[in-house]
C-alpha cells in the first residue's frame, strides 16, 4: 500500500477512536441517569428493590452499551435478579409484577445493545462534518 493511502487510513482510524471515546464519555453520564429513571418505573415498592434495580440496570447498560459484553449473559442476569427481587418483595412470585419489571428491563437493555453501532455512526459523521 502506498504511503499516502496508509496515512489516510491511519487518520480515519484515529478519528474513529476519538469518536468512540467521546461517545463512551457521554454514555457514562447518560446511561446511569436513564437507569435511575427506568428503575423508578419498574421497581417494586420497597427501597431495596429500587436500589437493586438501579444497580443492576446501571451495570447492565454500561456492560452492554459501553463495554459491549455478551447480551445473553446480561439478559439472564436481569431475569434472575427480577425473580429474586419479586420473591423478596412479595414473599411469592407475583407474575404480573414480575412480567412488568422483567420486560421493561430486558427491552431497554436490548435497545441499548442494538443502538450502540448506530450511535457510533452518528458520532463519527458529526465529527467528520465538524472537521470540514
Amino acid at each position: 500500500m502506498p504511503q499516502p493511502d496508509q496515512q489516510e487510513l491511519l487518520n480515519a482510524l484515529d478519528q474513529h477512536q476519538v469518536a468512540k471515546k467521546k461517545l463512551d464519555r457521554i454514555l457514562m453520564i447518560v446511561l446511569p441517569i436513564i437507569a435511575f429513571l427506568i428503575s423508578m418505573i419498574c421497581a417494586n415498592w420497597t427501597w431495596f428493590s429500587t436500589l437493586g434495580t438501579i444497580i443492576v440496570l446501571t451495570l447492565a447498560f454500561i456492560a452492554v452499551g459501553i463495554q459491549r459484553w455478551s447480551i445473553t449473559l446480561w439478559l439472564a442476569i436481569i431475569v434472575v435478579y427480577c425473580c429474586i427481587d419479586n420473591y423478596f418483595s412479595y414473599g411469592t412470585l407475583v407474575l404480573s409484577k414480575l412480567k412488568m419489571q422483567a420486560l421493561t428491563m430486558l427491552i431497554f437493555t436490548i435497545i441499548f445493545h442494538v443502538a450502540r453501532p448506530y450511535l457510533d455512526q452518528v458520532m463519527q459523521h458529526s465529527l467528520i462534518k465538524k472537521d470540514r
